[in-house]
């Protein structure tokens, strides 16, 4: 019965912790913990730590496994990126592949583990059930050092990280490589970018001065939410950037359709632009632009 009882216990526990059991938590159950090795039930993936056969393709356990068997590590890369939007299990893990942690001392290097040393702060450090990452924001700008702010405007984009948020990361990160083009990705991500293409046309915007705009700020049209990439309110305009590796997408194109006839309808003027007008006419773009918004202005200033 005791067996019984431990085994019982046992498979609470595994379920619990993601799937994983280290042997040396539980001393008093080491005759059912051997059954279970025995049986295959449960098999070895790092030292002295365990995971459940049924889920030992499964990238979530694999990583709360790596997270049991090295306590004051957290995910790194993208095992944190899926950890924090819930993508961990989408592609199988294969058994010759490692785990990304970091750590701020040095780890011996291991075939199942990918080290990074660095210190993050208790501030941080978030939990997602059984594991353990750095937060979306200091993910996100740690690694604008290597991808330009691409994983920024992802986390803006799916509303994980706010601009306002940026630029407190940035003294935890003082004095490592990248630094300088940290601080330049944030200041410009202030202005809510969800793309590199908005990115652009943002930048472009201010070195023209042209103000008075919001981007990817919430509208509601027809009781429907959208997000103009850019917002003129007062004039009644919307600018769009549309990239071709997204909007060309079947789904997305006619999205936009939908979205641009209800922003129409709902007196909105809507202006599109892309990658190649951004560019290389990025002087046609302004001076369309500036012509939009002083048709605007004229007919304010004669009502019919």
């Amino acid at each position: 019965m005791d067996d019984i009882d431990d085994l019982m216990r046992l498979a609470t526990v595994m379920g619990l912790n993601g799937g994983v059991l280290r042997a040396r938590d539980h001393p008093q159950s080491r005759g059912a913990f051997a059954e279970l090795v025995r049986s295959g039930a449960i098999v070895r993936v790092l030292p002295g730590t365990f995971v459940d056969e049924r889920l030992r393709a499964s990238r979530l356990t694999r990583c709360a496994a790596a997270l049991a068997t090295y306590p004051g590590a957290l995910l790194w890369g993208t095992d944190a990126v899926g950890a924090l939007c819930g993508t961990l299990d989408a592609i199988p893990f294969d058994d010759n592949e490692p785990v990304q942690l970091v750590h701020h001392q040095s780890r011996h290097s291991a075939p199942s583990i990918r080290w990074t040393r660095r210190r993050v702060q208790s501030e941080h450090r978030v939990r997602i059930g059984a594991l353990r990452a750095p937060s979306a924001r200091y993910l996100a700008v740690e690694a604008a050092a290597r991808d330009s702010g691409a994983l920024i405007e992802r986390f803006l984009r799916d509303g994980r990280i706010k601009p306002s948020e940026l630029a407190d990361v940035l003294p935890a990160l003082a004095g490592s490589a990248g630094q300088a083009r940290r601080r330049r990705v944030v200041r410009v991500s202030g202005d809510n970018p969800w793309s590199g293409g908005e990115r652009e046309l943002l930048a472009l915007l201010r070195r023209h001065r042209i103000t008075g705009w919001v981007a990817n700020a919430e509208l509601v049209v027809d009781q429907v939410r959208c997000f103009p990439d850019v917002l003129f309110e007062h004039a009644r305009l919307v600018v769009e950037f549309d990239g071709y590796a997204v909007h060309a997408k079947p789904e997305v194109f006619e999205a936009d359709r939908r979205r641009q006839n209800r922003l129409v309808l709902a007196g909105y003027r809507v202006l599109r632009y892309t990658w190649k007008q951004l560019t290389e006419t990025p002087e046609a773009l302004i001076a369309e632009l500036r012509a939009a918004l002083a048709c605007e202005i004229a007919s304010d200033s004669h009502p019919g």
